[in-house]
């Protein structure tokens, strides 16, 4: 129980909080939802309208469901109110489904409303889908939109944007981010449109019918570019685009031209999914100062000869390199990074084609790097096919001019064996430390194998790695403490054959490697 003294303390605390200023309270209103605003109405009496004179508006169909004429009352009704009574309205965000022409009249009124009332940011997301399937007509994007000059975010899906919309003017030059996803824009339209917006700063363009040619190079604040569409191997976009200013770029199916040279003195991430490069030249020559992450990903193009020049990747303070694809690429860096690390993907999608020599081409290349090497194998190999690549590599590695690269883990999945031809030949070109992740039902006829020393298999390949190898042990993945413990063949005989347990070789190589 609360004794006499508690009470009376109690009875004397204030609410400092609601005796502040109005002026405050609206500022701490600021900072919350609509919906999380509209809840302090029932916390006292100074609460009670203080969310009706918030500086900003935040609203969105999708907190209504199943009642949108409810939701379309509430958003006319307080922008009357703000007009009306004179209020400061600073920040009006908007999200909602425009399904028909109505609703398109009444984002009208509401934008108009907006540039009365001086409007100093508007943020809009609309999106739609296609009416009258059969004439596979769509919605317009409203003119008014381009017409508010307050607009500084536009999230546009499922529209129609052409040279109606756009009208004569574009006057959102404060416009600082374009998201336009499943919009039918032609490439005139989208470049006026853009060529009038010069405060971009952050573009996402996904799945835009007709879009077949970007050039961003005007738009001097741009920091992030993300472009995707999904379509036919044929039909690509081509983007041209080496503003200085970029910070981000994330381009999925497309042609990427960069100028010869080009200083990216910001940029510190690249993402490339199926990005076809026109030239590789152009690209060797650019400056990347600032990167820190390059991903390429089944990126055609960088699949040269061994004996043709490599992709050259100026990057001083690169740390993270990726590569996904089913041809070995030719690629180099040029860095001072003293930590940074390489994920090498590869897909075996038939009889390599001297694999493991543009393999350990490029693993020397990389070599500064901490190397994760994951080698796929989509089809069997049949051990014919690389005999005089086995040759090769005997011949090379024998002479000295091949040393076996370090490889900071290596993963064979699908139908590899660790000890087929090619996996006696990964073996010889790099050493790897970890080997995993080996299902735990084989995990003692891969440590036998490994071990083996006389008698079985033994290839001149094999001969080349195993002399090396001074110890193997296993370890097995603790779920609960997310870390690789050691442990024994013993061990695993207490598990069912059922359970998902993950197990990885750790090998020790003679120092000098």
């Amino acid at each position: 129980m609360k004794n006499a003294n508690e009470e009376d303390a109690g009875s004397n605390c204030t609410d400092r909080i609601s005796d502040l200023p109005k002026d405050i309270l609206q500022r701490i209103l600021y900072f919350l939802s609509q919906k999380d605003a509209v809840r302090t109405s029932v916390l006292s009496k100074s609460w009670r309208n203080i969310w009706c004179t918030r500086p900003n508006l935040d609203f969105s169909d999708n907190n209504f469901k199943k009642f949108k004429q409810e939701f379309l009352f509430v958003v006319g009704n307080n922008l009357r109110r703000y007009r009306d009574q004179r209020m400061c309205l600073e920040e009006f965000s908007l999200c909602i489904f425009l399904g028909n022409y109505e609703f398109v009249s009444l984002l009208e009124k509401w934008i108009a409303a907006l540039k009365n009332m001086g409007v100093k940011e508007f943020r809009l997301s609309i999106y739609s889908k296609r009416i009258q399937r059969r004439r596979r007509r769509s919605v317009k994007v409203p003119s008014v939109v381009f017409e508010a000059e307050s607009l500084q975010d536009l999230h546009a899906e499922g529209f129609t944007l052409d040279q109606t919309t756009i009208g004569r003017n574009v006057l959102s030059k404060h416009l600082k981010k374009l998201h336009l996803e499943k919009v039918e824009i032609e490439d005139g339209v989208f470049q006026k449109t853009i060529s009038n917006c010069p405060l971009i700063e952050t573009m996402t363009l996904k799945s835009c019918k007709k879009l077949r040619n970007i050039k961003a190079n005007n738009l001097r604040r741009l920091k992030h570019f993300n472009f995707s569409f999904i379509g036919t191997p044929d039909v690509r976009c081509s983007i041209e685009i080496y503003p200085s200013s970029l910070e981000t770029i994330e381009i999925e199916h497309a042609n990427i031209l960069l100028h010869k040279g080009s200083q990216f003195r910001n940029l510190n991430s690249i993402c490339m999914y199926d990005v076809k490069f026109s030239s590789l030249d152009r690209f060797s020559s650019c400056k990347f100062p600032s990167l820190k992450e390059l991903a390429l990903v089944y990126c055609d193009g960088l699949e040269e000869s061994i004996e043709e020049s490599q992709l050259f990747i100026d990057a001083p303070n690169i740390d993270s390199f990726v590569y996904h694809g089913c041809l070995i690429p030719s690629i180099s860096f040029s860095t001072t990074s003293r930590e940074w690390s390489s994920t090498l993907s590869l897909d075996i999608t038939g009889a390599p084609s001297s694999w493991l020599l543009k393999l350990h081409k490029l693993l020397e290349s990389l070599s500064r790097s901490k190397i994760s090497l994951t080698i796929c194998q989509l089809s069997l190999v049949n051990d014919d096919d690389i005999i005089q690549e086995r040759l090769d590599l005997v011949q090379g590695i024998k002479s000295g001019n091949k040393p076996a690269v370090v490889v900071k883990k290596l993963v064979l999945r699908c139908n590899s064996s660790y000890f087929s031809p090619l996996s006696n030949g990964l073996l010889c070109i790099c050493r790897p430390r970890k080997i995993g992740n080996v299902n735990y039902t084989d995990s003692e006829s891969v440590f036998k194998n490994l071990m083996q020393r006389e008698g079985g298999n033994q290839d001149e390949l094999r001969q080349l790695w195993v002399p090396d190898l001074e110890e193997v042990s296993l370890e097995i993945y603790d779920d609960n403490r997310r870390q690789w413990d050691p442990t024994s063949f013993a061990n695993l005989l207490d598990y069912d054959e059922g359970e998902r347990i993950r197990t990885r070789f750790a090998l020790k190589w003679r120092e000098n490697l």
